[in-house]
């Protein structure tokens, strides 16, 4: 596969994309090249003498929200994704990355119904929304949605946040994707506990 091509074609297509109005343009690109990256190290530390599915990863990664906005954003972004790359990949490997673009968001860790290459991406697209990501996007949320002062977030992550952790964590497939993912809602947890120590007048 010729990732030089690929990027920019994903760029086109979503690189000027506002598909969240409280998210910054471009976002699902940009989340998605952050995906097509990790994805494959998480490969590396689960599976670390299987390389053989890497490039469908990466481009499965690089493309998987390309549906986002038009639900369901999965099997959208599957048949968005094979019309875009139809002269790219092969056949083959056309059908492998449109396979698993096409249920990333249906996540069963309790079955066997997908592959690990599925569970992979699923898991790696996930913990793109926590640690430092997590913290841009609440904070580009709140900005948007017009917060009038910063102790409008710890006040978010005390209630909101907080509950919508151990659902996450149990979507996840791999328990080294749940230690990634433990130590990053720590790393939130504790800027957040700063951000609320000084919003207050405190010093740490």
């Amino acid at each position: 596969m010729n990732f030089e091509r690929l990027e920019a074609s994903a760029f086109r297509a979503m690189g000027k994309r506002k598909s969240h109005v409280e998210r910054e343009i471009g976002h699902v690109y940009f989340h998605g090249k952050r995906v097509s990256h990790s994805v494959l190290l998480l490969r590396k530390r689960i599976f670390p003498e299987d390389d053989s599915r890497d490039e469908i990863l990466r481009c499965a990664g690089l493309f998987h929200d390309i549906g986002k906005g038009i639900e369901p954003h999965a099997r959208t972004g599957a048949a968005l994704a094979r019309e875009l790359l139809k002269d790219e990949l092969s056949e083959a490997e056309l059908n492998a990355v449109c396979e698993i673009i096409s249920v990333h968001d249906d996540r069963h860790p309790e079955d066997d119904r997908y592959s690990p290459w599925v569970k992979l991406l699923q898991d790696a697209d996930h913990l793109d929304h926590f640690g430092s990501q997590g913290l841009w996007l609440s904070f580009t949320y709140r900005a948007y949605v017009g917060q009038e002062d910063m102790m409008g977030l710890p006040a978010f992550y005390e209630s909101e946040w907080d509950s919508s952790v151990p659902g996450t964590r149990s979507h996840l497939n791999f328990d080294i994707s749940k230690e990634i993912f433990d130590e990053k809602v720590k790393y939130e947890r504790d800027v957040i506990r700063r951000l609320k120590l000084e919003g207050e007048g405190d010093y740490v």
